[in-house]
């Protein structure tokens, strides 16, 4: 599928692109699918440009019958609207969101027009990218929510707040990513990306182009002012990719998450203040590579169903409140059970181990300092664990039985896991919290 932008006709494709709108994301897109399709340059405009640019449209009011279609017509409101909510624009690119021409070539900075495939083909918004623009808006809900076609969005080195956008009514949202920084990363193999969740972006030298579309989804936050709790319904929104590192959340891991179970690769809650018991849930994941909710307050013992997670490489829920027996059945996952490489549950409260975790703990796999665990070195003070096993635990008990989802059972019966150390970088959630 693509989309043809009204702003250029012309494919230039491009092996190396402006480093600065190219998430690591985006990155590892192009190198894993066949189709290219156009991706945006950079379409900055110089103070004298913009200063003349406003004062020719900035002398009338837009009509609906101004606008190509009544899809760019709803989508300049609800720009207005946004554009009316930003506190800050350092680099004034909201001069330019002027008038009815959203798909020019020096209207309208950081906006996209496509035509999605399927349906009646009228003209609309189909990408937003405002990376590096420093612009200070409170949220992002009303705006990126309520573009129904949009395909692409792009907003590193902003500062938006609030709670996370509800994206469950975007058909064609494949990628939202918002970072301090646009990183990137060395391709992936493509054997180690499902063909129908990727897309391929090329570029060209007109500043806008066209997008692709597919059922792939990345929600990347990492870096924001985000507060407030994960959405309920997060599981249904088919996400491959989701990264909220570094932010404000708060509360429970949605059991809807267990929805993402044949979709999700990666997740990465690192360093919020998430709460509540670790959820069953999060066992179901059986695809995931990535599980990272380290630096939280989560609580409870690890649930019996984490020993579902076959396809787990990375594993982090250092720095909660877990109590109890680290499985033996988890620990198993790092031999021929699964690919388990890193097993990191420091600075818990965990009591015991057993035989596979003892084993692990001395191959360096499993990471248990500043526990509670007698015998081994490097733990909490007995007060200190004697205070916290005083205090009131209203978490379930770990079941000793658990029923993993069946692709998960058949995968690992046809095919053993087998543990491969890899770079850190080579994860997209991870390649976007480092240089």
């Amino acid at each position: 599928m693509s989309i043809i932008s009204a702003k250029s006709r012309t494919t230039c494709s491009r092996s190396i692109m402006d480093n600065h709108l190219m998430s690591s994301f985006t990155i590892l897109l192009l190198s894993s699918f066949a189709a290219t399709v156009a991706y945006p340059a950079r379409n900055e405009l110089q103070p004298n440009q913009m200063k003349n640019h406003h004062s020719s449209v900035s002398s009338y009011n837009p009509q609906p019958k101004d606008f190509p279609t009544e899809q760019l017509y709803r989508a300049y409101l609800i720009i207005q609207r946004f554009k009316n909510t930003i506190i800050s624009d350092p680099k004034n690119v909201t001069a330019t969101w002027i008038g009815h021409d959203l798909c020019g070539e020096t209207t309208y900075v950081g906006f996209y027009c496509g035509s999605p495939a399927g349906g009646d083909k009228k003209l609309t918004v189909t990408g937003v990218i405002l990376n590096g623009y420093n612009l200070h808006a409170p949220t992002l809900e009303g705006f990126v929510n309520q573009l129904p076609d949009l395909a692409l969005f792009h907003a590193a080195s902003n500062n938006f707040g609030g709670d996370i956008p509800q994206l469950t009514g975007l058909g064609y949202m494949y990628e939202l990513s918002v970072a301090v920084k646009d990183l990137q990363l060395q391709a992936r193999p493509k054997r180690d990306i499902p063909p129908d969740s990727t897309v391929g972006l090329g570029g060209n030298t007109h500043g806008h182009g066209h997008l692709g579309f597919t059922d792939a989804k990345a929600l990347l936050l990492n870096h924001n002012n985000l507060s407030g709790p994960l959405p309920s319904n997060l599981g249904f929104s088919k996400l491959s990719y989701l990264a909220l590192a570094n932010n404000k959340l708060t509360g429970p891991i949605p059991p809807s998450i267990s929805n993402l179970e044949d979709s999700l690769f990666e997740v990465l809650l690192l360093n919020n203040q998430l709460s509540g018991c670790l959820p069953h849930e999060l066992g179901m994941l059986t695809k995931a590579a990535v599980i990272d909710a380290g630096m939280n307050q989560l609580t409870g013992p690890i649930p019996s169903s984490f020993s579902c997670l076959i396809s787990v490489e990375q594993l982090n829920l250092a720095g909660n409140r877990l109590y109890g027996q680290v499985p033996d059945a988890l620990c198993k996952l790092a031999g021929p059970a699964g690919r388990l490489a890193n097993l990191t549950l420091s600075g818990n409260y965990f009591t015991s181990a057993g035989p596979a975790c003892a084993a692990l703990i001395k191959d360096g796999v499993l990471d248990v300092k500043n526990n509670c665990i007698p015998g081994l070195t490097n733990q909490r003070r007995p007060a200190e664990c004697a205070a916290f096993q005083s205090q009131p635990k209203t978490c379930p008990a770990a079941s000793t039985q658990v029923t993993c989802p069946a692709a998960a059972a058949s995968r690992n019966a046809a095919a053993p896991g087998e543990r491969k150390v890899k770079d850190y970088s080579s994860y997209v959630t991870y390649a976007t919290l480092h240089d």
